[in-house]
């Protein structure tokens, strides 16, 4: 560990260090014929003295130097890293202090073994670790890869299910029951001032209501041929490779 760890990540200005402070403490003037020492000797600062709204300030640790050690001793044991940065930082000063509870932040140490085999933490409810953690078998310290957004949308998009491919604007695709058929229909608006009505659902075989705003009503199905099978597995092909490239 880097010597002056401790003063790269804690000495820095704080956000809007410029803002000249609020605060202040005032003297009481002597008052003739009172009991001085009975007196208070200094103004309690007001709430609407302190530093919030606009002349509030933050602070801003540089928190790279202490992912990039952790980062460096994955793989070795916990117990070896947590001894060595016991070595370079005072816990019993305020820069130790804060660096190991932000040490405490990023490494879960309280961690245990699922019933799916994989490693899950526990902090305000039971998770699945993400980051730096130390494996409750070996002590070793780990790091699992916080899931990319743009993955798991990708994930989530290619685990539903298809049911519908659009072909215009007045037919298209539907899978019933494992069978795709092609299906025409047309769109009903339906404003606030109307009462819905009430229509035959062609698929589920029952009547229905419908809702607020636009409806997609089903008029007439058959089920797909070869030629058109052949067309909803291209489709669908196409349609997995769009996602594939988000």
């Amino acid at each position: 560990m880097r010597s002056d760890m401790k003063k790269v990540v804690v000495e820095r200005p704080r956000g809007q260090s410029y803002v000249p402070n609020r605060k202040f403490g005032a003297r009481l003037r002597y008052v003739p014929g009172h009991d001085y020492e009975e007196q208070p000797k200094r103004v309690g600062i007001s709430a609407s003295y302190r530093d919030y709204g606009y002349s509030e300030k933050w602070l801003t640790d540089l928190l790279g130097p202490l992912k990039r050690f952790l980062q460096s001793r994955t793989g070795q044991s916990w117990n070896d890293v947590y001894s060595e940065m016991c070595a370079g930082l005072d816990k019993r000063k305020t820069t130790g202090q804060h660096i190991f509870g932000h040490m405490k932040q990023m490494v879960a140490t309280n961690c245990f073994i699922g019933n799916n085999g994989r490693v899950w933490q526990t902090r305000w409810r039971e998770v699945e670790v993400e980051g730096f953690y130390v494996h409750p078998q070996t002590g070793v310290l780990c790091h699992a890869p916080r899931p990319n957004k743009r993955a798991f949308k990708r994930q989530r998009m290619l685990a539903e299910e298809v049911i519908w491919l659009k072909i215009d604007d007045a037919s298209g695709y539907r899978k019933h029951s494992g069978i795709w058929y092609h299906a025409y229909f047309r769109k009903i608006f339906v404003s606030h001032y109307q009462q819905p009505e009430i229509v035959r659902d062609i698929f589920l075989k029952k009547d229905v209501r419908l809702n607020y705003g636009w409806n997609l009503l089903l008029v007439t199905k058959k089920q797909c041929n070869r030629n058109e099978l052949r067309r909803v597995q291209y489709m669908l092909q196409k349609q997995r490779w769009r996602i594939e490239r988000i």
